[in-house]
Parts: C-alpha cells; structure tokens; sequence
C-alpha cells in the first residue's frame, strides 16, 4: 500500500519542494489554505498531514483541532512543518491533536528519516485497528459463552455446597428450614455492616459472595457426631458436651482439605473459618481455640449472631422457639460478652428483616442474587496493570539533569526509574517492561544510539517509546538517532511543558502498538493458550516459585508421526487430531496447571508446586490415555500416541526459557527412544551416552569433520581486555558469548553475557581484565575431529556450542544451529529421487526422520550465533 501524504502550506516554493522530495515514494496532495484542505481531506483520506501553522485563510493549530474531529483523519499523524521558534505555539500544536513539530529549515534526509518513522506508527495502527475489528465479535461471542458457562459451573457448584450443608442438617428433622434462614440472617447481617460501620473497609463484594456461600457450612462437621448425642431431646452430660463440641474441628479439618484441593474456592477458606470460629465468644469464653474479641474471624462473629437467632426462634428437639422479640433480647443482653458489639449494633438497625423472615412461611424467598462470578472478577483483575501510572526508564549520567527529569513527570504522575548508565538500564527494560525511555545520546560505555537499536532488535513483549536528548544540534545526529529507531529527539536545554505534551501524545501510540499483542491470546484452532499468554499467565507462579523454593515442572508433549498423518490423511484430519490431542491434554490436567499450545503438534503443561517425580506420574497417565483413545476421520478410527519431555526448575535454571528448553531436551530423546513414552531431564543429563546412531543414516555426519560444519572465521577476546571492553565487544558483534585467547592467541576461556553481568555488578571492576571472570572449563574439539562425535556430545549436553581450535586456537564454532545448516544444505544436494530411495532402502528410515525433524526442532531453540562478522582482528 502507497502512503498518503497531504501537505498543507500557502507557499508554492515548499509545495513544489515538498512534492518533489516526496512524490517518488509516496502519494501526495496538496492544499494551500485551511479551505482547500478542508475540500480535499475527506476524499484523499491522508496518512500522515504536513500542516503549517500560518495559513492565509485561518490558523494551522485551530484546522489541527478541526482535522482530529474528522473521521477521515481520526487515525493520521499530524506534523506541524513551520519556523516559528516560539515554545507557546509548539506546545499548543501538541494539544491540539500534532504528535511532532518540525522545524521547516530540517534537511531532506533527516525530513525523510521523521517522516519514515511516524508512516511506520501509522502502519501499526492501521494493522491495531484491522485486527481489533476482526476480532471484536468473535471475542464478545466467546465472552458471552465463557460467562453462561461460568455462570452455570457456579450454580451447579453452589447447589453441590448446600447439597452438602443439607447432608448434616437433614438428621434434625425438627430444623426445617435452618440452612436457607442461615445464609439470609447472615447476608443481611453483612450488608447493614458494609453500609454502616467500621468493618465496611473489609467487607466488599466478594466477602459477601463467599459468606453467602459459605455460611450454610458451619454445622458441616455435626456429620461427625452419633445420633445417640446430637438428637439427644434432654441437657447433654459434661462428657457428651465436650463431644458435642469437637464438631467444629472436624468440620474445619473438612473443609481446610477442601480448600487445599480447590484453589480457586476462596469460599471454602472462609468456610474453613466459620466452621472453626462461630462458637467463639467475644469475651473468650467459647470454643474450641478460646479466641477473644477481634482474633475472632469477622466472617464467624457474623454467623455466630445468625445461627443464634435462628436457633433461639427454632424449635429444637430439647427446646421450644422462642419468639424473634424475645431472642432479639437476649442477644442484645450478650453484647460484649457473647457478640461483638459492633455486630450487635447492626443486628438491631436490621432486626425488622430478620423478624420478617423468621416470621415468614416462605424463608426460601430471601435468597440473594449472587455478584459478578468470581472467576470473572479475578480475569478483570488480572488484565488490570499492577500500576495506573506509566512507567518511564530516564537514562541520564548527568545526576542534576536526570533528578530534574525525574520530578518533572513524577509530579506529573509517571512512576519514574532514573539510572546514570546504560548496562543497568538495559537490565531494567527486560525485567520491568516500562512503556518509555528517555535517554541521553553520549553516555558513558554504550551510548544512546546503542540503546535505540537494542530496544528494537531484543524482541521484546512490549512496545517501548523512545525519546533521544541531547545538546548535540548537528543534522546527523538527528538522522542517526531515527535510523537506530528512536520515536522522538528533543534538544537540550528542556522545556518541561514541552516534554509532558510529548510524552502525551506519544502514549496514544504505546497503546496502540502494544494492543495486537493481547488479540492473539488463545490460539484459533484448540482455544488453549499461546506462548505468549503462557509467559503472562506464569510469571507470577515463577518468581513465586523462586521466592518459596516451590517446585514448577513442564511437560512437553508432541503427537508421534504427525507429518505422516497430514500427508496420509490430509491437514483437515490433522487439525482434528491436534483439537482431538487438545482436549485430552485439556481434559486431564487440574485446575492450577497451566496448558498451551507451542507450535503444530507441541503442546507444553506447566505443573506448579510439582516435582519431577509428579509431573512424570501425570505424563504417564497422559500418555496411556493418548494411547487408548482414537480419533474418526471419515469413518475411519485413527490412533495416536504421544512423546512426552519432563523437566523442573533447579538452581541454574535461570528462567521459564530455559525450563521450557529443557523439557523440549527431554522430548528430544524420547522419540530418539522409539516414541510413546515419557523421558525426565534429569535422566538424561545423568546418562552416559545416548542411544548409539545407525551408521546408514549417519554416514555423511562420520565422514564431515569439525572443519566442515563450523561457522568460520570467528571473533574472541583476549584475558587481557576489561569488562568494559569486552561489553562493547559483545554488543557490537550481538553475541551473549565469546571465546578468550592468551596473548599467544591460545584458547583459554570463554565469557558469557552471564559471566560478565556478574564481573560488572561492582563498579571498581569495570576496569579489571576479564580473566578473573571468564570460564576456563572449555569444551572444544579439533578441527579434524569427526562431526558425528560432535553432534552426539550437543544432543547429550545442556550447552548449546563448542569451539573448533587448531593447533590450540580457535579457528571456528560448531553450533546446533550450523549443523541444522549443514546437514540441509547435505540434503538439498540430493536429488528428490535419491532422497526417496535412502529413506525407503534402509531399515533405520524412522531413525533418519527423527534426526531430521530433531534439528528442525533445534532451529527453533537458536538463539544468538557466535560471530558473522570480519575475521579475527585480535
């Protein structure tokens, strides 16, 4: 698509400029007056606006405001293209729609280079917009299923829950009504006290939804008690009174063992706690813990004024009713001895509609409309940021200018981070996502422009807005900053009001940019979650994990010979598999795991506060239910089976990556194993050797040597170069590690990112060589050992490369990646009918597809290769 540019200037001089710089690449219109545009904008329906503030016919900022109205131009970027050098009239085009100024004595290529970046943020609305609408209606349809679904699910557990309550109840035959009378006194109860009085802090929504779903299970542990005791018709005996009393222990060991299987029911907590607690007295006379006062659950002081009344107006099989006038007496007469006053003094405002009910033959129709379902509640909350206020990362070694950025848009309200170097703040944009960067362009070690194309080129989850400041006023610096991918660029010294329109007009961008991101969270064909929902879903689990020493474990599982059934059966027949596949895995996993779908026919299992061991045991079971259920395709019964990789979080498991990776290891052997099975990470770290491979099939890689597969020439560094040099090598090349000669030029070590990240945590050592930091244990081979030897150790080891050295130095590196490489480029170079005959000739052809679509699987789990660059200048 073309991009539409319409300039608007009264002068024929910068029109036919601007026509003739613009009119190569994109579509241009031109308009000499507040009128003519006004003509031509609804028909041309520009991209992007290039508006003079001084027009013959009106102002540039007043037709700004007019255009932003139009739907024509609801979604353009509009540029103020003018001289005026007065900050009033730039940060008045900022309010009233503009999302830059440009100064009309700006060369071409820095013109061309602002134009280039805003056309790019135009491009992402456009594409935000297209995919929201496409999406809005199959989003509010799975909504509306997704809410009729819970809200059924909801009622069906609550008609279970008093099921249950009704179970002890029923043995009484004279309480009738008890349970239903209960749960009204109860929310009753809790409404007046949530209007007026000094628990309404603490009682919200969902407080009332779970005590309205929990109060009838306060007696639950009476199923405990002989009948002999608990419809005794005279005064119980001290002995059978301290029997009596143990029903609300066995209730609360109930229900904690509930409430422990069920992590999604907070209400059995809560129940947990009144079944415990409602015979405790405010003045600590009760039973069985002898709590007092405000150490007695709120959610038990309130039942406790309930079950009282309705047990005081009730007849018993030892006792008459008493009438609701007398019984609300004598709970008035116990308050602050028996009730908390404070719930006393809400009994008494309510007392009509506990009256009411009492006295009614129809206690039934005092039930409450439930809330929002709880599930839903919790959806909504966690889709809410854990902070409103945008985050801005300020980069800044000058300590005076960064504190004053800092109290400018704290006071505007951004949660604002200032660090003075750039290594650190690089830390921090991976680890606390912000939504903006304001850096300086010179800083010490990496400088601004470094900043910029690391934010663009990390790949990260989010969209971050960059802003370059600088007092460097040359026109290719300007150029230099947008060609690294910075958003904006502000000269130094800074406007504040000029800073904060800005950064306000850049925010209607960040959420636009970030939007795609969260309308692809299910993928379309099983509705199981992405990757990318999973990172999001687990990454509290994961620090959660790390803080408690808590065990999380991953099962990787791909469906066995899934490329045969699309070409036997066709795609149709293999996505009813992978739906088939879904729904089993879907079907067998609980309510605190997490599922989704990687790529094709992968799927991963997160399992939290699950060992190795466990997550074994589940993927066992997994795969003999897999095994035994087929699916129909045209009337044909097709089975299946399913190889499953293992792994949990340990010590140098460093994040969900790296567990994932493992687990995708684990799987790996598995269908080297012969498929249909399960293989644990740490099995195979621990084995010796894997299974040894076929010498057909292994022919071309035992007779390559390490001189043929290795990526050649490659840079190192010397134990001699400082941590601050070696990050500036590291970053220049783009690679997380690199091999470290001697002076002699000698293999010695390899440093990591890692490493390096550890050698700079102090300060003082920035300046020491890095071989008091570097790995000395280094794997590498000759160059003429033999391919296959290499390959066999990759398959078996965690690392992911080894260096290839001749005559003790490094000449090149042997990656999964560049045997991935190799290995098809071996492949190409046989005819398509020569392929056929190796695979179908020879008994090992299964083997051969295994080790063919393991490396494709590896190129998935590439990450930085070591060195493309220039020989070695060192």
């Amino acid at each position: 698509m073309q991009h539409r540019i319409l300039v608007v200037d009264d002068s024929p001089f910068t029109q036919h400029e601007l026509r003739e710089l613009l009119e190569t690449t994109y579509e241009v219109a031109l308009a000499g007056s507040v009128r003519e545009c006004e003509e031509i904008v609804d028909q041309f329906r520009p991209h992007l606006i290039l508006l003079d503030l001084q027009l013959p016919d009106g102002d540039g900022a007043h037709l700004c405001e007019d255009l932003r109205r139009k739907k024509s131009c609801e979604l353009s970027q509009i540029l103020i293209f003018s001289s005026t050098d007065s900050p009033a009239k730039r940060l008045a085009v900022f309010n009233s729609g503009a999302v830059d100024f440009i100064s009309k004595n700006i060369n071409r290529h820095e013109l061309l280079a602002k134009i280039r970046v805003h056309l790019r943020l135009q491009d992402a609305i456009y594409r935000a917009e297209e995919a929201e609408d496409k999406l809005q209606q199959y989003t509010q349809e799975l909504e509306r299923i997704v809410d009729s679904r819970a809200q059924a699910i909801e009622a069906t557990q609550d008609i279970a829950v008093f099921a249950l309550a009704k179970l002890a109840d029923s043995r009484d035959t004279e309480t009738g009504e008890h349970l239903v009378r209960m749960r009204a006194y109860s929310q009753i109860l809790a409404v007046q006290l949530q209007l007026d009085s000094e628990y309404c802090d603490e009682i919200d929504d969902a407080f009332l939804s779970d005590l309205y779903r929990s109060s009838p299970l306060h007696d639950i542990g009476k199923v405990g008690i002989s009948d002999a005791i608990l419809l005794k018709p005279g005064k119980l005996t001290p002995e059978e009174y301290e029997i009596m009393k143990g029903h609300a222990e066995i209730g609360a060991r109930t229900l904690e063992e509930v409430a422990s299987s069920s992590p999604k029911g907070d209400f059995f907590r809560m129940a947990t706690l009144i079944a415990r607690h409602h015979h405790e007295r405010w003045d600590g006379s009760g039973y069985p813990s002898g709590l007092k006062q405000r150490d007695i659950p709120l959610c038990a002081r309130i039942v406790a004024v309930a079950d009282v009344f309705d047990a005081l107006t009730s007849k018993r099989v030892y006792k008459d009713a008493y009438s609701a006038d007398e019984a609300h007496d004598m709970i008035v007469t116990e308050c602050g001895k028996h009730f908390d006053p404070v719930v006393v003094q809400a009994f008494a405002k309510c007392y009509n509609k506990f009256k009411e009910i009492a006295e009614s033959d129809d206690a039934a129709n005092s039930n409450r409309q439930l809330a929002t379902p709880r599930y839903r509640r919790s959806l909504e909350y966690a889709a809410s940021p854990m902070s409103t206020n945008p985050q801005v990362l300020v980069i800044e070694d000058d300590l005076s200018m960064g504190r004053l950025i800092e109290l400018w848009l704290t006071e505007a309200g951004y949660e604002v981070t200032t660090c003075s170097d750039a290594a650190s703040a690089l830390r921090f944009i991976q680890t606390s996502k912000p939504q903006y960067v304001i850096t300086d362009w010179m800083l010490p070690t990496i400088d601004g422009e470094t900043v910029c194309r690391w934010t663009r080129d990390a790949l990260l989850t989010h969209y971050i807005y960059t802003i370059v400041i600088t007092s460097d006023t040359r026109p290719e610096t300007k150029l230099r900053a947008f060609h690294a991918g910075a958003d904006d660029f502000m000269q130094k010294p800074l406007d504040r009001c000029e800073l904060l329109a800005r950064l306000h007009a850049a925010s209607r961008v960040v959420a636009l940019e970030n939007r795609p991101a969260g309308l692809t969270r299910n993928d379309p064909l099983t509705g199981l979650a992405t990757r990318r929902q999973l990172d999001e879903q687990l990454e509290r689990e994961w620090f959660r994990a790390i803080r408690y020493h808590l065990p999380l474990s991953c099962v990787a599982l791909d469906i066995d010979g899934f490329e045969e059934i699309n070409n036997t059966h066709g795609f149709d027949a293999g996505d009813q598999v992978i739906q088939h596949a879904a729904q089993i895995v879907q079907g067998h996993t609980r309510l605190t795991d997490y599922v989704c779908r990687l790529a094709g026919d992968r799927f991963l299992v997160a399992m939290v506060e699950s060992n190795e061991s466990q997550a074994s045991k589940f993927a066992e079971r997994l795969c003999k239910v897999i095994a035994g259920n087929a699916v129909v395709i045209n009337g044909q019964k097709l089975t299946m089976t399913a190889s499953f990789g293992v792994a949990q979080t340990h010590m140098d498991t460093t994040n969900l990556d790296k567990l994932i990776q493992l687990a995708e290891e684990a799987l790996v052997v598995a269908k080297q194993l012969g498929r249909n099975r399960v293989v644990c990470r740490s099995t195979t770290a621990q084995s010796a050797e894997l299974p040894n491979t076929a010498q057909n099939w292994s022919t071309p890689l035992s007779q390559a040597t390490a001189r043929d597969v290795m990526t050649s020439p490659i840079v190192a560094l010397q134990d001699n170069d400082t941590a601050r040099s070696a990050l500036r090598f590291l970053l220049r090349y783009r690679i997380n590690s690199a091999p470290v000669v001697n002076r002699h030029g000698l293999l010695c070590g390899v440093l990591s990112e890692k490493d390096l990240m550890s050698h700079m945590n102090d300060v003082s050592r920035w300046d020491q060589p890095i071989c008091s930091s570097m790995s000395s244990d280094v794997v590498y081979f000759q160059e003429d050992d033999s391919a296959e030897a290499i390959y066999n150790f990759l398959m078996r080891a965690s690392i992911r490369r080894v260096v290839v050295v001749s005559d003790g130095r490094p000449t090149g590196v042997v990656s999964r990646g560049s045997l991935l490489r190799w290995f098809n480029r071996q492949q190409d170079s046989l005819s398509a009918e020569a392929a056929c005959e190796l695979l179908e000739d020879r008994a090992d052809a299964e083997l051969a597809e295994s080790v063919s679509n393991l490396l494709k699987e590896l190129e998935t789990s590439i990450s930085l290769e070591l060195a493309h660059g220039a020989s070695n200048a060192r």
